[in-house]
């Protein structure tokens, strides 16, 4: 018959990989402050902002330029990142940037923050795609860039580095991140807000432009 195992080795072993779980878990959520890996991204941007490379874009005018420097007098952008074929989450922000254009034109001054619609879909978005989708929320082009990346390598970076995750949905459209970016003219990424909180944004933005 064989004599009954030591309790006090397989108490420590447990003990042992229930803290290597907990050390994991408290890494991957950053101190359990993340429980989704948009709770990170945001975290993170919040804590260290995240540097941009310069995005050459065209816009719905047909113009190439360059954002984030485009405006000289822009010192702050509102950006999203959109698909104008997109029949939900795109429509929202696209409301919420025509709501905080209106809020910016009515103080009768500049606020020198500037808004930008960043489309992920090259393959569709055409400059006169993008030129309905500004039309249909009236965007200003003073204020409102809608806009795509002149390449799909300027597009993957760009992705890679906002940490925006782009997936096609089998359905000919895509699940993305919906979310409004606060960008500096230097290209540096300083916070991103939930497109319901498109007003904090503005006010975000018009602190770091002051």
């Amino acid at each position: 018959m064989n004599a009954p195992r030591p309790l006090l080795p397989t108490l420590a072993a447990v003990g042992v990989t229930l803290g290597v779980a907990f050390a994991a878990a408290a890494h991957l959520t950053l101190g359990f402050r993340a429980f989704t890996a948009e709770d990170a991204r945001r975290i993170r941007v919040a804590e260290s902002a995240v540097a941009l490379s310069p995005l050459e874009v065209v816009d719905a005018s047909g113009r190439t330029r360059t954002l984030w420097n485009a405006d000289p007098a822009a010192r702050a952008w509102l950006v999203t990142f959109v698909y104008t074929r997109c029949p939900s989450a795109c429509l929202a922000l696209g409301t919420e940037f025509q709501q905080l254009q209106r809020s910016v034109l009515s103080t009768g001054k500049d606020s020198h923050v500037r808004f930008a619609s960043v489309s992920f879909d090259r393959t569709h978005d055409t400059s006169a795609e993008l030129a309905r989708y500004a039309e249909r929320f009236r965007a200003d082009p003073a204020l409102w860039s809608v806009a795509v990346p002149t390449t799909d390598a300027a597009l993957a970076k760009l992705l890679a580095e906002s940490g925006v995750v782009v997936i096609r949905d089998g359905l000919g459209g895509y699940t993305h991140n919906a979310a409004i970016h606060v960008v500096t003219p230097s290209g540096k990424l300083v916070a991103i807000f939930d497109l319901e909180r498109y007003s904090e944004a503005l006010a975000f933005a018009v602190n770091l432009a002051s």
